[in-house]
């Protein structure tokens, strides 16, 4: 025991003279934790976010009443009509859209302050406690979060808010964790937003099931009892989740090499110290434990801190996450991610798999049976990536096909960067046949850090390829989808607007946009159904693309079959999500309400993974489905000037230029809205590419030291520095760009299975491959240039020694 100690004794001495060491120690092994907790940080706060109730109190909530499909509103009767059955967990939340004096659209939620007086706060409610002096202050004070203040440039405190004619000034105070939605007393919420006392929702703490079964049968017909965790934002963010988790997986991988080629360094630095201890007596068996704690401890502390960096991260995401996943998957409340034991634990667990890779890699007999079998885990690799091919239906098979892909590349580079310098060169120069055995000798110390850079950037391009794609068909869908010229949003009268409009001697067709809420029961679950209406018959849908690549133009789409039932269209999500085909009768159910029709044709719907149904406006009105008219669709004669009639439309029916809307805005807000999906996606891209950079300025650092030997003969010899740095130089630049050539036929192949397998699995779209070689080829030689630079620097260092000080460092 006390040799051990005085090992360790000895080990935190070597780190005190060694303080850069022990820095980047902690930097190879945290960054890849950093990445993967991020990630896990989002998802983990994502499916907390009902532990506390809307108005920041640490309740659980557990249940929603909603008003029943086709309504919008509650009457306040109903909160006393609960709370009078003994239901005092239950509080009242409104919800708009208020317009600063700015013409800012900004969310506003109401909920009663007043619980803040009565209840245990605790966290950040419990803060802006101490900042009201009295009810009128507390009534009367908008809370907003300081990230959103900052966007919003209020200055004084203050903001001020349009209320139809009237400017109202309020004061602000901040309060973390509201995200995008300003949060308010709920009797001021119904003043902003004219709610004339009517509820969005309830939200009911603490209920358990005899409880809810009591609340189901008070509530009757007249209103919805959900369960937190049945919400819509769960089953649709499902996939983004999981593409944003494999791709942190991809990064801490990415990471591993890197904390490999920590380790490696620091091993190798105490190397002679090692020696000098088994020389005084230090018993073998000793040091390996001792190596163990202090690896354990080290990594347990760099676990801790890529957890602290992971937190900091998603929380600069966050903003951005949070406007994604509300607009594209329903996210109904806002969160923060903080510091959880979890992220913690999983950092430290994928550290000491990395401490035993690099344990397992210091025995020879290991490294003497995987070169033996590397031959055959490619065959393998090739095996299980045809049956996965033909048989990839889950997103867990799609992801262990592009895992086998990584594999074959993993499996044939170290061959190829080999077969570089193996191959004669046209040239006999000495220094360069030194070059060609020097990189023999140095690739199995290189190798950590080619496989990080090849799976850094293949991951990278497959991505790349997978935006673009989207991108590119994107643009051409919503070519497609937004043909007509302006869309008109009023606030109200829309079919008497829409009646005056068609006289318009320039207008040549008026369509509408109506939705309806509804359900349909499948055999293990209820799928919520967006029902939707463009106009009376096909030629009002000529905007949408069946996945035949042509227009539901032919009025049989939607007319009765022999039985009497109706035509209706469907999405994309709905063949491949929901297990629904063409030719099926399916009944929609709102309420009491029903609508049937048969399933005729399917179009293609980029953007949304819930379930669509198109009907015509007739089947809509005669289904007696509560819907809402959301606007109108103007189609214009050819060669009409469309800006002199949006304007003439906004002044004579009193509209503003955010309710008359040109084509051309209106693609621009869709482009924009899903360009944020990937912001993430590239964001961590990005974070991946500097792991991968940052390991390869280890990997060539760690050389150092066994550099010096030859560097110093060569010298004695008569080359120059300048030959041998021209030499060096140019044996990095060869391996690098043989890595990143390979990692581009890597990244095809990834974009591929992306596409074809992933995209179709995990959001229900399909979609052809593009590539843009141009941004490929430059993205490539920017990513050699940086690998290029980094991995000279400490080439240049090593150089400029002078053949003495080499000759008395070996």
């Amino acid at each position: 025991m006390a040799e051990l100690k005085l090992i360790l004794i000895t080990y935190m001495q070597f780190y005190r003279r060694h303080v850069g060491l022990l820095l980047l120690f902690f930097i190879g092994f945290s960054l890849g934790a950093a990445l993967l907790t991020a990630i896990q940080g989002l998802n983990l706060e994502a499916g907390k976010r009902y532990q506390q109730t809307t108005a920041l109190i640490a309740n659980p909530v557990t249940h929603f009443v909603r008003p029943v499909l086709g309504e919008n509103r509650l009457p306040n009767s109903m909160w006393s009509r609960i709370r009078a059955a003994g239901f005092t967990q239950v509080q009242p939340v409104l919800e708009g859209v208020i317009e600063t004096n700015e013409q800012q659209k900004l969310a506003l939620r109401g909920v009663n302050l007043l619980q803040w007086l009565t209840e245990n706060t605790g966290g950040s409610a419990s803060t802006t406690n101490k900042r009201y002096s009295g009810f009128e202050q507390l009534l009367n004070t908008v809370y907003i979060d300081p990230k959103l203040i900052q966007r919003l440039n209020l200055k004084n405190s203050r903001i001020n808010i349009n209320m139809g004619d009237v400017t109202r000034t309020l004061a602000v105070s901040e309060l973390q964790g509201l995200g995008m939605t300003m949060l308010v007393d709920i009797s001021l919420a119904d003043k902003l937003l004219r709610a004339n006392g009517v509820i969005s929702y309830f939200e009911v703490s603490g209920l358990n099931n005899k409880q809810a079964a009591q609340l189901k049968v008070l509530l009757g017909e007249q209103a919805r009892l959900e369960a937190a965790q049945e919400q819509a934002f769960d089953a649709l963010s499902e996939a983004f989740f999981f593409n944003l988790q494999a791709l942190a997986l991809l990064g801490y991988v990415v990471g591993a090499f890197l904390s490999f080629n920590a380790i490696k360094l620091a091993y190798n630095a105490r190397a002679h110290l090692q020696q000098q201890m088994w020389v005084l007596g230090c018993q073998r068996s000793a040091l390996i434990k001792a190596l163990v704690i202090e690896l354990t401890v080290l990594s347990f502390f760099a676990a801790l801190l890529g957890a602290l960096l992971g937190a900091a991260l998603a929380n600069t995401l966050v903003m951005d996450v949070s406007a994604t996943l509300r607009g594209l998957y329903q996210l109904d409340r806002s969160f923060v991610v903080s510091l959880d034991s979890s992220m913690i634990a999983s950092g430290f667990s994928l550290n000491v798999v990395v401490l035993l890779g690099f344990l397992a890699s210091q025995s020879a007999r290991l490294s003497t049976f995987c070169a033996r079998i590397k031959w055959l885990m490619f065959a393998l690799a090739i095996f299980a990536a045809s049956y996965l091919a033909l048989t990839a239906n889950t997103k867990i098979s799609a992801l262990l096909l592009c895992v086998c892909v990584l594999l074959l590349f993993f499996v044939i580079t170290p061959p190829v960067v080999k077969a570089v310098f193996k191959l004669p060169w046209p040239t006999q120069n000495p220094i360069i046949q030194w070059l060609k055995a020097d990189s023999l000798v140095q690739l199995p110390a290189l190798l950590s850090s080619v496989l990080a850079i090849l799976m850094a950037m293949g991951a990278a391009v497959g991505m790349q390829i997978m935006v673009g794609s989207f991108s590119d068909t994107l643009d051409t869908h919503l070519e497609k989808r937004l043909s007509a010229d302006l869309y008109v949003r009023p606030d109200q009268n829309i079919q008497a607007l829409g009646a005056k409009l068609r006289e318009l001697p320039e207008v040549e067709k008026v369509g509408v946009y109506w939705s309806a809420k509804s359900e349909l029961k499948a055999p293990k679950n209820t799928i919520a159904v967006d029902v939707m209406a463009f106009g009376a018959t096909a030629s009002y849908n000529q905007h949408l693309t069946l996945l035949n690549n042509k227009a539901p133009t032919s009025a049989a789409v939607f007319e009765k079959n022999k039985n009497g039932v109706v035509g209706c269209l469907v999405n994309e999500p709905a063949l491949l999500q929901y297990s629904l085909k063409v030719g099926d009768v399916i009944t929609l159910k709102q309420h009491i309400n029903t609508l049937t029709c048969q399933v005729r044709a399917a179009y293609f719907d980029y953007g949304e993974q819930g379930l669509n149904v198109v009907v015509t406006t007739n089947a809509l009105l005669n289904s007696s489905l509560n819907y809402t008219e959301y606007g109108l669709s103007l189609w214009l004669k050819p060669y009409s000037d469309v800006d002199a009639i949006a304007e003439y439309i906004q002044k004579q029916h009193q509209l503003d230029s955010q309710q008359v809307i040109a084509n051309q805005q209106f693609k621009r807000f869709a482009k924009q809205l899903f360009g944020k999906t990937f912001y993430v996606t590239q964001a961590l891209n990005i974070f991946i590419m500097l792991i991968a950079l940052f390991g390869m300025w280890v990997s060539f650092l760690t050389l150092g030291r066994g550099q010096l030997q030859p560097m110093a003969v060569l010298q004695t010899l008569g080359v120059t520095q300048q030959q041998l740095l021209g030499a060096k130089v140019l044996q990095a630049a060869l391996i690098i760009l043989t890595t990143l050539l390979l990692a581009i036929p890597l990244g095809l192949s990834l974009g591929w299975v992306l596409l074809t397998y992933v995209m179709p699995i995990a959001f229900g779209w399909t979609m052809a491959m593009t590539v843009n070689w141009l941004q490929l080829g430059g993205f490539t030689v920017l990513m050699f240039m940086l690998a290029l630079f980094v991995s000279a620097l400490p080439l240049i260092k090593l150089t400029r020694s002078a053949v003495a000080d080499n000759v008395a460092k070996l």
